[in-house]
């Protein structure tokens, strides 16, 4: 079974009340995601190892693929919209390995850095 298959019969079986498969930690950091022919600049909220939560959310349908840069970091991530809330879109990372990688520069250069409960408004990834 592919890892993606796994990680969906996983989160199934913790049910509604967890879904994370990653703990998530507070930042604030401009980013840059690229969906196509549409560029959109904001800010990411929180990070894990699986996704992350972008504010504000880029006017993109869910399951939107793009590319997810940070200024002045030598990496771009692939990832997918895959929730969308008033204040801003959760996106997955694509390729195993790269959130951590993202998760690890953010939090270097964000000024907060604090583990994020799991708190409905602001369904992160």
């Amino acid at each position: 079974m592919a890892w993606d298959g796994i990680k969906r019969v996983l989160s199934n079986l913790m049910g509604a009340s967890n879904r994370r498969t990653y703990d998530r930690l507070s930042v604030d950091s401009q980013v840059q995601l690229s969906c196509g022919d549409v560029i959109v600049s904001c800010r990411i909220a929180d990070v894990s190892a699986g996704g992350a939560f972008l504010t504000p959310g880029p006017d993109l349908p869910i399951g939107t693929e793009g590319v997810l840069r940070l200024p002045g970091a030598p990496v771009a991530a692939a990832v997918r919209i895959v929730r969308r809330t008033d204040t801003g879109v959760g996106i997955e990372f694509l390729r195993d390995g790269v959130g951590a990688i993202v998760a690890g520069w953010v939090r270097a250069i964000s000024g907060t850095h604090h583990p994020h409960t799991d708190d409905p408004a602001r369904p992160g990834a």
